[in-house]
This record gives structure tokens, sequence and C-alpha cells, in this order.
């Protein structure tokens, strides 16, 4: 009886130690918890605009160019585009956008900019607390400025009693630090060929 018992234990062990493996890889695992940073990651953008993805073929038809046709990329090489919805723009759970700007680079999202007027501002910041949690940061007392920093998605919302609209910016972490990265590079090659 023994010896059948120790026999066991070790495919039991193996067995557990994958199933444990298996609920813990991306696709068994929960996107993230309502309500915290988890969540911000997991959504990854609004209103149907994903960081990182490529615009759909829908989104693409209704953008232009922000600085009008043929714009040209940034010093970043991003292009910054307007989205031209027909009517003000549903986002989720009866928030509204007067409009949304796409900042793209290799044809990738990089910044969502989500405009609302400015009287929405608590009730945007009041979503934002819970869908994603307690903000990382407030960087001034004084003013309606919020900050979600996750590894990935960083968020910020601003909206001022002087200001007629307020505004949510979505950014993508890891596409961010490639095109810093690809700047500090061009900026050190620059350096080396004036030498």
């Amino acid at each position: 009886m023994k010896a059948k018992l120790f026999c066991y234990l070790p495919y039991r062990v193996v067995m557990g130690l994958l199933i444990i493996m298996c609920l813990h890889s991306p696709g068994f695992s929960q996107a993230g918890k309502i309500g915290s940073l988890a969540y911000l990651r997991a959504r990854n953008g609004i209103g149907g605009f994903n960081l990182g993805g490529l615009l759909t073929g829908e989104q693409e038809q209704a953008l232009t160019y922000i600085d009008g046709e043929g714009s040209k990329p940034d010093a970043d090489s991003c292009v910054t585009y307007e989205y031209h919805p027909d009517k003000q723009l549903e986002l989720e759970e009866g928030l509204t956008a007067t409009h949304i700007c796409v900042r793209t680079w290799q044809n990738k999202i990089v910044n969502i900019y989500v405009f609302f007027n400015r009287n929405q501002g608590y009730k945007m910041l009041s979503k934002f607390l819970h869908w994603y949690g307690t903000f990382t940061a407030k960087p001034n007392d004084y003013q309606d400025v919020y900050l979600w920093d996750s590894r990935t998605v960083k968020l910020l919302l601003s909206y001022h009693p002087d200001d007629d609209q307020g505004i949510a910016v979505f950014t993508s972490v890891p596409l961010t630090n490639t095109i810093n990265a690809q700047n500090a590079k061009r900026l050190t090659q620059l350096l080396t060929s004036n030498e």
C-alpha cells in the first residue's frame, strides 16, 4: 500500500504544479480586477481605441490629420489624428467625449487624448476611481490633475475651472520607451557624427 502511495505522489505533485502554472498563465488568469491598476493595464485604452494596437478600418475612416492634409510626423516620428464622430462619442457607462485625438508611431497607437466638457470632470474622475482604483499621484494639491501610473499604461486626467475642456491622456509606456530609446540613439549618432 505504501509503495502505491509513493508511486502516485510524484504524478500528483507534477499535475498540481501544471494546474497552478496554467491558472497563472495569461489565458487562464483574470484580465484584472476592477478598481485596480491591473484593470487599467487590461483595458489598455478607452472608447474602442487600444494602446499599442492598430486603428480599425472604421476608426481610420473617421480620422483626419490634426494639422491638415498631409501632416508630417512630429519630432518623435509620430502622427496625430483627430477622430470625427457624427455626434458626441459615447465612451463607456455614460461618459462622453467632445472629441478624441490619437497619436501613432509606425501605425501603432501611442497616446489617446480624450477631450470632454469640464462639467463632466468629476464624473470622469469618479468612473476612473471606480475602474482603476486610487490614483498613484496628484501632482498639485490645488489643481484637478490625477495620474494613474502602471508598468504598461499611464493615465493623466486634468480638468480646471478656468478651461472649457478637460482631458484624459492614455499613454503606452512600452511604445513611449521605444520612442525615447530611438531618439536617444539618433541624438548619439548626431553628436558623434559632428565630432
